[in-house]
């Protein structure tokens, strides 16, 4: 799990690049984010290396004031994870009472089976 600085980034990137390389002002995207989460171009130079040894981003190149960037299918799917709380399983009772047939027919069916082959040798 990612921090709160590191996750806005992400997704920031997630949105604005997508799953092809684009080329980005440096100052511009430092801009777009939330004034409250207090990222310097430091910061955000960190981060972004963080997100690439991590395999979230992969950087083509970078100079002063752009960078070349695009997100891979791992932050995809953990930002898409993030938004999509996974849900449990409900079975019904009606799916229940189905289940412990088929495991009572399936158990006797196997003790038959045993049984005849028992008798034939």
């Amino acid at each position: 799990m990612l921090d709160k600085k590191t996750d806005t980034v992400l997704e920031l990137l997630t949105k604005k690049v997508g799953n092809s390389y684009k080329v980005l002002n440096k100052t511009q995207l430092l801009e777009e984010l939330p004034d409250k989460l207090n990222i310097d171009m430091q910061g955000l130079l960190g981060i972004i290396t963080f997100l690439k040894e991590n395999e979230y981003v992969d950087v083509k190149y970078q100079d002063k004031e752009e960078i070349c960037i695009t997100t891979t299918v791992k932050a995809e799917s953990y930002v898409e994870g993030e938004k999509n709380i996974t849900q449990k399983a409900k079975i019904t009772n009606g799916q229940v009472g189905l289940l412990m047939l088929g495991v009572f027919l399936a158990a006797f069916f196997g003790a038959f089976a045993a049984m005849l082959i028992g008798k034939l040798f």
